[in-house]
């Protein structure tokens, strides 16, 4: 538990052309093949990489160019009233666009960023920020959950906590608010550069300034902004290559969306909308219905199926009876399956993928 002095703290590397491939430590590093690659690439110079993960199942990474990433700090900055004497606190990873971003606005505001060590533990996470009076920190809703389930009351410095990576249940969050924590819930992702709304208002989430967002015929979210990213860079069998990720200067995401006025309201995703029947179910609304009724995190995996289309199957952690008979037609689940652990990524987001090939679904 320190003070951050990293390089991303330096004007030097704000002012340097060099690009920056940012990675898991102790996972799979890149081939030195694609460091050789990017160098020679003008159209990465003062460039970050982020990688993330392909549905192929090719390496993926998201170039954001450095004045893109100062444009989204700027905005959040501005947006949550940061002054110079901010103090945030760092629990995320640097090599997630979450953690990178409170280093960029610590960078602006050249104040001091504390820097949480170890593994994530939310009563020692209080402890933390308590000792070193951290203002400002960004969360992932799994580590909000914690904090709910351990009854951590928030430190007194604390003015405000920004929880993006995922949705916030609307019981999370009273939960969380009624032991003091200030927490706002963001959407943003890492093409984005981070945050695209930021805290509760009327309609959705507040949007923020400099960012333009529309719906597709299909109710599917676009945006367009000075903070998105550059391309997207793939490797292929054949080395690797750059793929524009906008149509028209639009990015179209895959979250069904609501916009009100200067509100948005995003209500699912839409490769998690399936037939039924030959009736359209959202898994993520069935997923938080199910986990609120049995009080537990539960994930659904749909699998082809000739008659119905999709069957569902229901999986928990742990070794705990369930009741799911009230659930029918087109809600009807199959045989719940439990596992010891869900397949996690570093920011507590369940890897689906994983946990669906790990279960021969």
């Amino acid at each position: 538990m320190s003070s951050c002095h990293c390089r991303f703290l330096e004007p030097e590397f704000w002012h340097s052309s060099e690009v920056t491939v940012l990675y898991a430590p102790g996972g799979s590093a890149p081939q030195s093949t694609l460091f050789d690659w990017v160098k020679g690439q003008k159209e990465l110079q003062s460039h970050i990489l982020f990688q993330t993960s392909g549905s192929t199942g090719r390496s993926k990474w998201v170039a954001i160019s450095k004045t893109a990433m100062l444009a989204s700090a700027r905005m959040v900055n501005r947006h949550i009233g940061l002054t110079d004497s901010a103090r945030w606190g760092l629990v995320l990873p640097h090599y997630h666009v979450g953690g990178f971003g409170v280093l960029v606005r610590s960078f602006l505001t050249g104040a001091d960023c504390a820097v949480y060590h170890g593994k994530w533990d939310p009563v020692r996470f209080s402890a933390f920020v308590s000792k070193n009076r951290c203002e400002y920190i960004s969360l992932v809703p799994t580590q909000v959950v914690d904090l709910v389930r351990a009854r951590c009351v928030v430190p007194p410095s604390v003015k405000s906590v920004i929880v993006g990576g995922g949705a916030l249940s609307d019981k999370v969050y009273q939960g969380i608010l009624e032991l003091g924590w200030p927490v706002l819930r963001s959407y943003g992702m890492t093409e984005s550069a981070s945050q695209i709304a930021t805290g509760d208002v009327d309609g959705g989430l507040e949007v923020l300034d400099a960012w333009e967002l529309r719906t597709g015929d299909d109710g599917v979210l676009q945006w367009k902004g000075v903070a998105g990213m550059t391309a997207y860079l793939y490797e292929g069998h054949d080395g690797f290559s750059l793929v524009d990720p906008y149509r028209d200067g639009w990015f179209t995401t895959s979250d069904l969306a609501e916009i009100h006025g200067g509100a948005l309201n995003v209500v699912g995703r839409a490769d998690q909308r399936v037939k039924i029947l030959g009736e359209l179910v959202d898994l993520a609304s069935f997923e938080t219905e199910l986990s609120e009724t049995m009080g537990t995190e539960c994930v659904i995996i749909a699998v082809d199926d000739e008659r119905r289309g999709k069957l569902l199957f229901p999986v928990v952690e742990g070794e705990d009876s369930y009741n799911l008979d009230a659930y029918s037609g087109l809600k009807a689940l199959e045989p719940l399956t439990k596992v010891e652990r869900f397949p996690r990524s570093s920011l507590g987001k369940i890897l689906r993928k994983q946990l669906q090939e790990g279960l021969n679904l």
